[in-house]
């Protein structure tokens, strides 16, 4: 079973120093949304590696793989 951790509604990111350093490091914020502008909402944080394979799988065969997957990656 997939362990996800459910933030309460209104938390904030558990890591407010790793959302700095991601915002220093790649220029941008991660919590915008980088098409339409609002700022997002992290809505739960998935720890498992075969479960983010799945849903990482699941965007190639949609054809919305994120950008630097590599599809031959995640079998």
């Amino acid at each position: 079973m997939a362990r996800v951790r459910v933030l309460p509604a209104g938390d904030l990111f558990p890591s407010q120093r790793l959302l700095r350093l991601i915002a220093q490091v790649y220029e941008v914020d991660p919590l915008v949304c980088p098409r339409c502008s609002p700022p997002m909402r992290i809505l739960a944080v998935i720890i498992e590696p075969e479960e983010v394979r799945k849903i990482l799988r699941h965007l190639v065969k949609i054809g919305r793989s994120p950008p630097g997957v590599d599809p031959t990656s995640l079998n």
